[in-house]
């Protein structure tokens, strides 16, 4: 089963940023009018929170020097935003480039859609302990505060999130599952292209588009799965397994071969932007992501409720 494919966030490293270079940016930002919000934090993360926005509503998230990091001169810096907007953000990626003694691949938001109801798309995880909640219409697998963790998957109607986040009407049924990739140790971006997410592990889905071919049984095992209804321990994990037996061959939505099939498409251009190797035609990209055959994007939603805890001074 198809489903076309996005990144909704992109996130990466640069190593050994002295606290100089932090705070030209700061001052540069604060020049050209780019600075929306400087934050200090006081907790867990990152002490130092930067918030660049754009004229056209193009945003970059700079978070800078982890607090697990010892005592020195020289910090990580964390650059967190959609795919699209780091190319309306060359000049900072140029600098930070050479500032930095390398750059890292750290995690994305990889979205999954397929234009079919809720109704008849079914998710669930491989991992028996790994529970679904529901909250306003969404199913979320994992802990709030298991949100940038790998493996943590939201599965909602995209359909009416258009609608009443962006007021953007589109005229068939669309669902999105979208999955954090977030790989045990950081890859370098300049290797990235070769690294291709691998979420099959993590999840099996399906869309099921003729519930009356399925068994009675069959068919009412996979509802439960679907909305997460709880399952009797010993019987869990043979009702996954004949579940998928089922559905695997007719319905099943592949997630390894829709990443790999995506992922140059989708980061060759934003790979070398950030690396340094092509310079962007800012004037002539639409806030979009490029299209490929089997891969496409929705409109941006921004996410800038990241300063719980911190002290704000001042946009």
């Amino acid at each position: 089963m198809k489903a076309k494919v996005s990144i909704d966030k992109f996130v990466v490293e640069y190593t050994d940023v002295t606290i100089g270079a932090y705070y030209g940016l700061v001052l540069r930002a604060a020049k050209n009018g780019e600075l929306y919000k400087q934050t200090i934090c006081h907790g867990d993360g990152y002490s130092h929170e930067l918030h660049l926005k754009k004229a056209n509503g193009a945003y970059l998230h700079v978070f800078y020097r982890n607090w697990r990091e010892p005592e020195g001169s020289k910090y990580i810096m964390r650059l967190e935003a959609r795919p699209e907007y780091y190319f309306h953000f060359k000049g900072v990626l140029d600098r930070l480039r050479h500032a930095a003694s390398g750059i890292y691949y750290v995690n994305c938001d990889l979205a999954y859609d397929v234009q079919a109801s809720m109704k008849d798309v079914m998710v669930f995880p491989n991992d028996g302990r790994r529970k679904m909640r529901h909250y306003k219409g969404t199913r979320y697998f994992g802990e709030k505060h298991q949100r940038k963790t790998n493996g943590y998957c939201r599965n909602y109607n995209k359909r009416l999130e258009l609608l009443e986040n962006q007021n953007v009407v589109i005229d068939y049924e669309q669902t999105r599952i979208e999955i954090v990739d977030k790989p045990k140790h950081r890859i370098p971006l300049a290797e990235l292209l070769h690294h291709p997410p691998e979420q099959n592990k993590h999840y099996f889905a399906a869309v099921i588009t003729d519930w009356d071919s399925l068994p009675k049984k069959r068919a009412e095992q996979a509802r439960q799965l679907r909305d997460g209804v709880e399952i009797e321990k010993k019987k869990d994990w043979y009702t996954r397994k004949v579940v998928k037996e089922t559905l695997a061959p007719s319905y099943q939505i592949d997630f390894n071969e829709l990443a790999r099939e995506a992922w140059e498409p989708l980061l060759e251009e934003l790979c070398g932007v950030l690396l340094g190797q092509q310079k962007p035609q800012v004037q002539e990209r639409p806030l979009q992501m490029a299209v490929t055959k089997t891969v496409y994007d929705s409109s941006p939603t921004e996410h800038d409720n990241k300063n719980k805890g911190c002290a704000d001074f001042g946009k």
